[in-house]
């Protein structure tokens, strides 16, 4: 019961985490076309979102683990380990791209300074983070992909 429990709890803060970086892009793109007060508050905003972000990817990751141990390894399934793989680079991803790209974003408004190099490092950044996260998925439904003929 614990695993099903931990599958349920997976696929939950990974759609949380597809759902919530969707509104990323915009929120960067839109911070750095506005100056102001209203840039500042979408700025923040996105800070605010990418620390959201961050905390259910990282959900994602330790219950992939978790169901991972549970399952025995999943000997002779490799795409559960090469999903794994996948979503710890995720992770990197968001820490090291992602995360301080937001937070030069929200210091490039306050500042006045250059806005567009930080905003296309959250928007790109995202848009890989998008596209792994659609080959996890496949990865996940592998097994019932490869029984099609």
């Amino acid at each position: 019961m614990l695993k099903e429990v931990l599958v349920f709890l997976h696929v939950l803060t990974a759609a949380a985490w597809f759902g919530m970086a969707l509104r990323l892009s915009k929120q960067a793109r839109k911070a750095s076309s506005l100056d102001g007060a209203a840039a500042a508050a979408l700025a923040d905003e996105a800070v605010e979102s990418v620390r959201l972000v961050g905390i259910f990817i990282l959900l994602t990751f330790a219950f992939a683990m978790g169901i991972l141990v549970l399952g025995g390894g999943y000997a002779g399934e490799i795409q559960y380990h090469v999903a794994s793989m996948l979503i710890f680079v995720l992770v990197i991803l968001h820490y090291v791209v992602v995360q301080p790209a937001a937070k030069s974003l929200r210091t490039a408004v306050e500042t006045g300074s250059d806005k567009v190099s930080p905003q296309r490092r959250v928007v790109i950044a995202g848009g890989i983070g998008h596209l792994l996260w659609v080959v996890i998925l496949g990865l996940m439904f592998w097994n019932r992909f490869a029984g099609v003929t």
